[in-house]
């Protein structure tokens, strides 16, 4: 196993543990790529028994060059014209600390991330303010809502990430074919919404045993980022899918080679997700405890003083709409092409469902989230 291919198994890992451990009563979405990113930046700097308990949780253990690696990944999966990518992960420091100098090189070299020094004890709202507009310019506004509560005077060190994508729907929904539909939440209940719909041949399958239908939905020409919409045959069948995924069902789900091309007529509703939340206790639940305590973390190598992480903010947004996830520039709308057949296949996405978008040449996850309701 290369390295590339090492950091790659690793998140999706991740991406499966993660998937786990979130809610399945409302909308969500995360970009498990863009916390790994920030958490092997904290890595960098661990030592000791924090750094085994990190490693374990992210699924490190069995990558021998971590670091280089994710540079690789994230310079493979930004170098395009076909889609806009924006992962930003920043280290906010207490500046009582001192931070070491090697630290600072290798996370510029690795990550060209450098920490910012900010005084959390003497003025916590202003560094509040400070890092809200750090994320109103470093994601051109989409981002700008940081709870005032989750820095005081006694904040050491904050992980901010973010993560959003910019990519149009290689076959757009034309706008003429929304229409109001009826969506069935977990509860059975319904509630109308606006729902998309195409024709066309687009891969699916059927996993019978599994009682869910996958459909494939590319963007731009090249087709190598693709969204798969996971769908349950019953209306609350998402606490089910989360509580038996694995990295192997999901990875044979969202297989090109283990669906079919079918000429199929799609519906799907509108939706913009925005989660912004504290990882802290979900990571420690999975196991990484003592990076975040006072008496055990080990991050000496940031810094000789006794520093530990205070929180992790993890900041994603995904929108569907007619045409992908955000009006970007893009060729190819297939607006005028016209099937003169009718459908073999309906796929309504008409009730809760699980999204993964995930590029095809890496076979990196790079966003997982889950659709409850409009």
């Amino acid at each position: 196993m290369s390295t590339l291919e090492a950091v790659v198994a690793a998140n999706n890992n991740f991406t499966v543990a993660l998937a786990k451990q979130v809610s399945h009563d409302e909308n969500v979405v995360m970009s498990p790529l863009s916390m790994l990113t920030a958490l092997a930046l904290v890595c960098l700097g661990a030592k000791g028994k924090t750094e085994s308990q990190m490693k374990k949780v992210l699924h490190f253990e069995s990558c021998t060059d971590i670091h280089s690696g994710f540079k690789q990944l994230l310079s493979t999966l930004t170098r395009t014209e076909e889609y806009i990518l924006n992962i930003n992960n920043t280290l906010f420091v207490e500046e009582t600390f001192n931070i070491s100098e090697t630290f600072l090189n290798v996370s510029k070299i690795w990550y060209s991330s450098n920490p910012e020094i900010v005084d959390f004890k003497n003025n916590p709202k202003t560094t509040w303010k400070y890092i809200v507009n750090w994320l109103k310019g470093k994601t051109k506004g989409i981002f700008q809502n940081l709870p005032e509560k989750s820095v005081d005077n006694d904040t050491k060190l904050v992980v901010v990430n973010t993560a959003y994508l910019l990519a149009n729907w290689t076959q757009s929904f034309p706008m003429i074919k929304t229409k109001k539909g009826l969506f069935t939440l977990s509860n059975n209940e319904k509630v109308y919404t606006e729902l998309m719909s195409v024709g066309g041949n687009f891969n699916i399958s059927e996993i019978k045993n599994e009682m869910i239908s996958i459909i494939e939905l590319p963007y731009g020409k090249m087709k190598n980022l693709r969204m798969y919409v996971i769908l349950p045959n019953a209306y609350d069948g998402i606490k089910k899918i989360q509580q038996n995924l694995s990295y192997e069902k999901l990875d044979n789900w969202t297989n090109p080679d283990n669906m079919k091309k079918t000429f199929t007529e799609v519906y799907l509703p509108h939706f913009k997700i925005d989660s912004s939340y504290s990882m802290k206790d979900i990571l420690r639940h999975m196991g990484m405890t003592d990076v975040f305590s006072y008496t055990k973390s080990n991050l000496s190598e940031i810094s000789p003083e006794s520093l530990y992480v205070s929180d992790v903010m993890n900041m994603v947004t995904v929108e569907a709409d007619e045409d992908g996830t955000e009006e970007v520039t893009n060729a190819d709308d297939n607006l005028a092409f016209l099937y003169l057949q009718l459908p073999q296949k309906t796929f309504k996405a008409d009730h809760p469902f699980i999204f993964i978008i995930r590029d095809l040449l890496s076979k990196c996850f790079l966003f997982y989230g889950v659709f409850q309701k409009p």
